[in-house]
């Protein structure tokens, strides 16, 4: 077994954001293993390769990648980069890398991703990275990052308070710092979370209705940016209802954020090109029962639900 210090690393869902993930662990030293499916041959003949927001390209150029978690063996740490859509998958993939120490890190978007992990492993530590990250995969094998300085993550625990949890949070930011991911620890995940809900509802939500265009139009366009900052309020309010404050400066940062990053494909439209149901259940319609349920309007947000909902519907693969 490696040692606490150089933990065995599986990626699991080793698309755009797993795979950027991986890379950069993989090049700080750590040893790491990507589970692949669709891209398994191209990365076996060419590598991994990222590039980062300021050019330079980061390679793995031999990579440890299967395409099944039974040939991976038990693993230190196993990072989930699945789509939320597919967590019904945990239940395939999962069991065959993670033993009684394991620790399980979700970089996923959405709510109720670390209560179904703990649903099914209640005894190994879980670790929520919430990620202000652009990356798109370009290519099989190739990903590329948006995001000037390269984002950061934020990492928590659902129920903060042991001393143990906060090894398990040192033992990742320290790794994930090595490897150039800048990361902040949260002392509340849920307020963590409904900040990201305000940037993810309205960039992928509007980008995919919008007929699927970059973040960019909506940032550009008077009228969409007003939609995108209702949303962002209505997201805002239902986390201070639910008691997670956050202050109201937090929308025109989250706007500047997103001007910085210039034409971006956010992940659903790329998943709505593509023909892949979108993640609505983890990111629009569970913040939206939450928000009604505490007693908040939000009527913009149920508006954007139902466009996505049916567009699933007539598109017969979405949603």
């Amino acid at each position: 077994m490696v040692s606490v210090q150089q933990p065995r690393i599986g990626i699991i869902g080793a698309g755009a954001l797993g795979s950027y993930f991986g890379i950069r662990l993989q090049n700080a030293g750590f040893p790491v293993s990507f589970l692949l499916r669709s891209d398994y041959e191209s990365v076996q003949k060419n590598g991994l390769f990222l590039t980062l927001s300021d050019g330079k390209e980061l390679a793995v150029e031999a990579p440890e990648i299967y395409d099944s978690s039974s040939d991976m063996g038990i693993l230190d740490w196993v990072v989930i980069g699945l789509k939320t859509t597919r967590n019904h998958l945990y239940k395939e993939l999962l069991p065959a890398v993670v033993g009684p120490k394991t620790l399980l890190i979700t970089i996923q978007n959405g709510i109720g991703n670390v209560e179904e992990l703990h649903a099914l492993f209640p005894d190994n530590p879980i670790v929520a990275g919430l990620c202000q990250i652009g990356v798109n995969r370009e290519a099989p094998g190739r990903i590329r990052s948006f995001v000037p300085g390269d984002g950061f993550a934020q990492i928590g625990v659902l129920s903060p308070g042991s001393g143990q949890d906060e090894e398990h949070l040192d033992s990742v930011q320290g790794a994930f710092e090595k490897a150039g991911i800048r990361t902040r620890r949260t002392a509340s995940l849920g307020e963590a979370l409904w900040r990201k809900l305000m940037w993810n509802v309205p960039f992928n939500g509007l980008t995919v209705a919008i007929g699927g265009q970059s973040t960019h139009i909506i940032c550009e366009d008077p009228a969409l940016r007003t939609v995108a900052r209702a949303l962002m309020e209505e997201i805002r309010t239902a986390a201070c209802e639910l008691g997670y404050p956050i202050e109201p400066e937090y929308t025109d940062k989250l706007l500047h954020f997103t001007d910085k990053m210039g034409p971006y494909m956010s992940s659903s439209v790329l998943d709505w090109l593509a023909g892949r149901r979108l993640e609505v259940e983890a990111i629009f319609r569970k913040p939206l029962e939450a928000g009604t349920q505490a007693g908040v309007a939000m009527p913009t947000l149920a508006t954007l639900t139902a466009i996505l909902g049916g567009l699933g519907i007539r598109g017969g693969s979405l949603e």
